[in-house]
């Protein structure tokens, strides 16, 4: 009877220790799971998207259709400043699509312009280090100096 009650405790203490071995790593993965999704969502909060976009004005003859846009976004990031603008020239009529980018810092505000001829994408940052503190961008469609410029859209932080 000794032996029977031995045999039978071991045994019992043998499946409790089997069953926690197979029971800690479905507890670890799980907390690994909602700690790694926490972080997720932490990180996402950190890189929140801000979007803008403008379409050009009328050219003589063009429909609303035919205007050229762009879409884009900028987010904070360890302390820099990240866009991501798109670009598409929906004519054809051998024209560009430019986009002027202004940006403003301590020593004043900056151009810088990008021009395609169909669809393309910039992504380009400023620290804010130099004070960068606001752009505008509008979106234009011409030749030398003849623009269908389109209205500005701002943001200053």
């Amino acid at each position: 009877m000794r032996k029977l009650r031995s045999v039978l405790a071991g045994a019992a203490l043998a499946g409790a220790l089997a069953a926690g071995v197979v029971a800690a790593p479905a507890q670890a993965a799980t907390a690994t799971t909602s700690a790694t999704a926490g972080t997720a969502s932490i990180a996402q909060a950190q890189y929140e998207k801000h979007w803008f976009s403008g379409y050009s004005s009328f050219g003589r003859g063009e429909s609303r259709g035919e205007r050229s846009y762009y879409k884009g976004y900028w987010y904070y990031s360890n302390g820099r400043y990240y866009f991501d603008i798109d670009t598409w020239d929906r004519d054809r009529d051998r024209e560009k699509t430019f986009i002027d980018f202004y940006y403003h810092d301590d020593r004043g505000w900056h151009n810088r312009r990008f021009n395609t001829g169909g669809h393309h994408g910039w992504k380009f940052s400023y620290s804010a280090k130099g004070g960068f503190d606001g752009f505008r961008v509008r979106v234009g469609e011409g030749h030398s100096g003849h623009f269908d410029w389109g209205n500005y859209h701002r943001d200053s932080f």
